[in-house]
């Protein structure tokens, strides 16, 4: 029995890294190839909606609109760049929905094009990994961010915004939202830790967003390739394979975190499922 009615993906820009940081080594030299150019690809950013008869779920929160302002001259390893209309505020009103409609947010982990928007959410339940909440909140109490994925300026938007969290501790790997949509904890890998979000849909049935718990499919393998921007290595194959047996288990499609190649797919598709 689910209450799951619709699953919606959200568009909301671009980023253009090295993909090195996606897959490790995937540019490796060789004897008669010893200096091979790096690739500067594109990947999307994007957050998923879960329409439900016990209230609106969204994954994940966008990256915030400063992110795009590159100073002159400035070098970056991740640039935002997105269009008219993508932010995910204006993407949520596309679709009718305002902030303080939505009643449950899971963050699949607080990098800055994940959680960009988090602060919208005063009436929503914050569902995030204890581990990555922690290890986080950490880092920026010591005031250690630098130039990395953690942002002060998001940290200091969910502080002053009140938000109210719940942490899905070691150990906890569900957290059932409603009847159909559960929170799912994959543990570390490539951030203090990972959460990712299970919904069983009436006609189409079963989808696992992983976010960048998986980057792609090749990611998947087998075997596991992990990437070159990765907090725990070991972790992160862990995760992979848990990933890789739930989904079996479920019958559930696997939605990847910065797959540019699914995610056109997807949004061929209509980026809507019932």
């Amino acid at each position: 029995m689910t209450n799951a009615s619709k699953l919606i993906a959200l568009d909301c820009g671009s980023m253009y890294v090295d993909e090195s940081s996606l897959v490790a080594g995937i540019h490796n030299g060789t004897y008669r190839n010893q200096t091979p150019r790096a690739e500067w690809v594109r990947i999307p950013v994007c957050a998923y909606l879960v329409r439900t008869a016990d209230g609106l779920i969204l994954y994940d929160a966008g990256c915030h609109e400063r992110e795009a302002a590159v100073p002159d001259g400035a070098d970056t390893p991740s640039p935002y760049v997105f269009s008219p209309g993508q932010l995910l505020p204006e993407r949520l009103a596309q679709h009718g929905v305002s902030p303080d409609e939505v009643r449950f947010v899971v963050i699949s982990h607080l990098h800055c094009d994940h959680a960009g928007y988090l602060h919208l959410f005063k009436n929503a339940q914050i569902v995030v990994s204890d581990a990555e909440f922690t290890g986080a909140m950490r880092q920026y109490g010591l005031r250690g961010f630098g130039a990395g994925p953690y942002k002060t300026e998001d940290f200091d938007a969910f502080l002053h915004a009140g938000l109210s969290w719940r942490l899905l501790a070691d150990g906890e790997t569900e957290y059932e939202l409603v009847p159909g949509v559960t929170a799912v904890n994959f543990g570390s890998g490539h951030a203090f830790g990972m959460t990712g979000l299970h919904i069983e849909l009436p006609q189409a049935g079963g989808f696992l967003l992983c976010a960048d718990a998986l980057y792609r499919a090749d990611n998947l393998g087998p075997p596991v390739r992990v990437p070159g921007l990765v907090y725990d290595s070991i972790g992160y194959t862990r995760s992979a394979e848990f990933i890789a047996r739930y989904a079996k288990k479920r019958n559930a499609r696997i939605i990847f975190g910065h797959d540019q190649e699914q995610f056109d797919e997807l949004l061929a598709e209509g980026g809507e499922w019932s």
